[in-house]
């Protein structure tokens, strides 16, 4: 059984760990499923094409890559 996942209601709180992370390595954020202050954030990425980032918190099992895609945004191609 997979334990907890981050969901399309709980992304912006994961991006925003991994901002955090990312300007702090040293300082672990809050977990954005638990909110518990112990979110372990790795980079996986394949820079320049995209940026993986897996999030594990001990608190509540949440172990998961995210996907990040990188480049341009196609003119027309929000609708």
């Amino acid at each position: 059984m997979a334990g907890p996942q981050i969901t399309p209601a709980t992304m912006d709180a994961a991006l925003a760990a991994i901002m955090e992370w990312r300007a702090a390595p040293e300082v672990a954020p809050v977990c954005p499923l638990c909110g518990a202050g112990e979110l372990g954030v790795s980079d996986h990425s394949a820079r320049p094409h995209s940026e993986w980032y897996r999030l594990v918190c001990r608190s509540c099992g949440l172990d998961q890559m995210l996907h990040v895609p990188l480049g341009a945004v196609v003119p027309g191609g929000e609708g």
